[in-house]
């Protein structure tokens, strides 16, 4: 709409150029908030989607899942931490499990991986278990290189969400409520 008013007020140039430009900002407002699904476990299988568009799927008792749906980048990351703790912090009992589903994120830059370490680091303290789990072979290097995969629960190309989940129901002092 704006690009037709703009090439009617302005000409055909400048109506195609304030067109580009206002897709350009609307792709940058979109990329920098992007969804992160809670997760649920799909009923009678191990696998897990988002809680939003299949309000069916079980929650895990004493765990949060989250899945950005993007890759993280400077301008993003924030938004998806932000995310993921003001949900932990809006729970009425604070979970002992905090899983990351790395599985949809295709890049991690050298400042998102530090700010899930930072992240990590936050809910560690509040005595919040925190692992990053299906990492794609790019992001698990970048993780390496930048000295945060410990911080984020030893990241590997094996561990799943429900090894990630199951590994934490066979642990009995973290299921036990204080």
């Amino acid at each position: 709409m704006a690009a037709i008013l703009g090439v009617l007020g302005s000409g055909l140039l400048r109506g195609v150029m304030i067109g580009a430009i206002i897709s350009l900002v609307q792709l940058l407002r979109t990329a920098s908030r992007p969804h992160v699904a809670f997760l649920g476990r799909i009923p009678g299988t191990r696998r897990f989607s988002d809680r939003q568009r299949h309000p069916d799927n079980e929650l895990i008792p004493g765990a949060l899942i989250f899945r950005p749906e993007s890759g993280l980048v400077y301008f993003n990351v924030d938004h998806v931490c932000e995310s993921i703790l003001k949900r932990v912090r809006a729970e009425p009992t604070p979970p002992k499990l905090v899983v990351l589903d790395l599985s949809a994120a295709p890049r991690v830059d050298l400042q998102s991986a530090h700010a899930l370490a930072g992240m990590a680091d936050e809910l560690t303290a509040k005595g919040i278990r925190f692992q990053a789990v299906e990492p794609r072979s790019s992001v698990r290097d970048r993780l390496r290189n930048e000295g945060v995969e410990e911080k984020l629960g030893g990241v590997n190309r094996f561990t799943s969400v429900a090894d990630a989940v199951e590994g934490f129901q066979k642990t009995p002092d973290l299921l036990a409520t204080d």
